[in-house]
């Protein structure tokens, strides 16, 4: 009785005890995936696999900009934030360090980093596959229209 009563307290402060609220889907179809505007209506935002697909470690977006189109200097306190340049290219700022980023670039963003993307208006498009490794950050998504 009381090892079971110890695991339990210890389970329930180091959070095993947290039961997913959905069922984990172990494939996501872009297709059946929410889709939103970001920056001004210049972007979309895919949101593939998050809390809402049972994923509670990570998350996985895909992030499509237009040329000229830009993200605003944010901090995501808690969450490191990975992006996989899949077409096109921006200029970033890392800690206040500008930084060229291309096609076939990987990008980290640590936890607490100030970060922002602006997107050349020579380029037609931009898409990066976005990570965060502590989700939460991708739900600021959900604030801009609904494309499907």
């Amino acid at each position: 009785m009381r090892t079971s009563l110890l695991m339990a307290v210890l389970c329930v402060s180091a959070g095993c005890a947290r039961v997913p609220t959905v069922p984990v889907r172990y494939v996501v179809s872009s297709a059946e995936a929410p889709t939103f505007r970001i920056s001004q209506g210049q972007g979309t935002a895919i949101l593939l696999v998050n809390e809402e697909t049972g994923a509670r470690a990570a998350s996985m977006g895909v992030l499509e900009l237009q040329g000229g189109a830009g993200v605003a200097p944010h901090i995501h306190a808690d969450s490191v934030e990975m992006l996989y340049v899949e077409q096109g290219e921006a200029v970033m700022a890392i800690e206040g360090q500008m930084m060229p980023v291309k096609q076939g670039d990987a990008v980290y963003i640590p936890a607490g980093v100030r970060h922002s993307a602006a997107i050349p208006d020579n380029v037609p498009s931009f898409r990066a596959v976005q990570v965060y490794v502590g989700p939460g950050p991708e739900a600021r998504f959900r604030q801009g229209e609904p494309v499907k």
